[in-house]
């Protein structure tokens, strides 16, 4: 059975970097995921049954609310459920801990995350304008929060 394991090693940031570069054009740069890695506010965590990762995200807990940074799953382990079963527990975890509420922000254009938040019960909260690179300028983010309670 996968689990929830945090990861805290800098020299894993190299791979982190790699896996996220083959399923998205604007990766984390290494450097930050080193930073991310080290800090003791935010937190890197994998899905993982054994010796593979099934899923990776970075989040952190802001006084009562989990900030998810950065979901993503590497290309051979995609649409297995992975991404949504990473998400409810870390979901989970925060409530755990005291969190009353979650906030992410997706690109406006990627119908699937959308899609896999809103089943979740994650719903619209705000618009960024041009908040990400995109191959033909800039892309909107999609702010979405979701109550714990």
């Amino acid at each position: 059975m996968a689990e929830l394991r945090r990861l805290s090693d800098p020299a894993l940031a190299e791979v982190l970097h790699q896996l996220e570069a083959a399923v998205c054009a604007h990766p984390w740069a290494t450097a930050v995921y080193a930073q991310t890695l080290a800090s003791e506010s935010e937190r890197v965590q994998v899905l993982q049954p054994a010796d593979a990762w099934l899923a990776v995200l970075v989040s952190e807990q802001i006084l009562d609310e989990l900030h998810i940074h950065n979901i993503f799953v590497p290309l051979d382990m995609q649409r297995r459920g992975h991404a949504r079963a990473v998400l409810q527990a870390a979901l989970a975890e925060a409530q755990a801990a005291g969190a009353s509420r979650c906030l992410l922000e997706v690109r406006a254009g990627n119908a699937a995350a959308i899609g896999l938040y809103r089943s979740l019960g994650f719903v619209d909260c705000g618009v960024r304008k041009g908040y990400y690179r995109h191959e033909h300028g800039r892309e909107d983010a999609l702010l979405m929060e979701c109550p714990l309670s």
